[in-house]
């Protein structure tokens, strides 16, 4: 063992000479470097080779992250940009929405009252109404529109868009009966001419006192066209004792018209007639003193006044 450590020793104790030889004759220098210096410099440079190598490597590895990260947060920036103008325009086309729905709101109160269907003039199913002014004032803190409350006030407008939509269907229907039971009821004359003679008690134009006439009378020019003053269907066109060529139409609602004294009839019984449609010719026939056509109104089968239907 003694031997061995005295090898060792004596190897580490070698030393190398580095000569330096200048030319012309100059003195030589001479540097002695042991071998044991060397050992350790050559661990150092491999040490230090080593540790600057990891510290590239992680140099590099956080260059490539870096720059991922920067490219990531260039392309988030890019896209919140995106989403900011889109979230404002969308906030514009909402308001637009909004301003609309108040506006079919309004016009729907409007149309109720116009077909009596509103109890008031200031509500409808949308809530309270109130009369737009002139005046221009508003005001209020600046405050950029919200996704969560975009998100809700879409909704809000389409739950209003359902209940509007089902109101405004609803008022369809209501104005289309109306207009249905406005196109039955009779409301025209059914012929041009002078009233010769109204509803009630009159001077008989037989003679003989007064007695009670169930219509009005309308005298023009034979074959003067006379119509229907209402929807409705024949159920009787032919003659009929003093009415003569009598035309009867049944409206509904326990409504008929009679058109008699014409000179011609242009319908059949079952057939429809629409309001104002020439349904025949005035002329003279039956209990007639000259040309005219009779027009009566009846009401469950009883005579009245057709002026309160003109």
């Amino acid at each position: 063992m003694t031997v061995k450590g005295s090898k060792v020793k004596k190897s580490e104790r070698r030393e190398y000479t580095l000569m330096v030889v200048p030319h012309q004759g100059q003195a030589v220098y001479s540097i002695r470097v042991p071998m044991l210096l060397l050992k350790y410099a050559g661990i150092a440079l491999a040490i230090t080779f080593i540790f600057l190598s990891g510290v590239f490597l992680n140099y590099r590895y956080t260059v490539q992250v870096a720059q991922g990260d920067k490219a990531e947060l260039d392309k988030l920036r890019q896209v919140n940009g995106v989403q900011v103008q889109q979230i404002e325009e969308l906030a514009k086309a909402t308001a637009v929405l909004q301003e609309d729905m108040n506006r079919l709101n309004t016009l729907d109160s409007e149309l109720r009252r116009m077909v009596s269907s509103e109890d008031s003039a200031q509500t409808s199913r949308s809530g309270v109404v109130r009369p737009s002014s002139g005046l221009g004032g508003q005001g209020g803190p600046v405050i950029k529109p919200q996704p969560e409350q975009l998100i809700s006030l879409v909704k809000d407008l389409q739950d209003s868009v359902k209940v509007r939509e089902e109101s405004l269907l609803n008022l369809k229907d209501a104005i289309s009966d109306k207009k249905s039971r406005l196109a039955a009821t009779p409301s025209i004359w059914p012929a041009s001419g002078e009233v010769t003679s109204r509803f009630g008690w009159r001077g008989s134009p037989w003679g003989g006192g007064s007695d009670w006439h169930s219509g009005i009378d309308i005298a023009d020019e034979y074959n003067t066209p006379v119509s229907a003053t209402a929807d409705g269907v024949v159920v009787f066109s032919g003659w009929y004792a003093g009415y003569g060529k009598l035309v009867q139409i049944d409206h509904g609602n326990g409504i008929q018209t009679l058109y008699a004294h014409n000179a011609e009839t242009l319908v059949e019984a079952g057939q429809s007639v629409k309001k104002g449609q020439p349904i025949a010719k005035m002329g003279s026939t039956g209990n007639s003193t000259g040309t005219h056509v009779h027009y009566e109104v009846r009401a469950k089968d009883k005579a009245v006044n057709p002026a309160n239907f003109l």
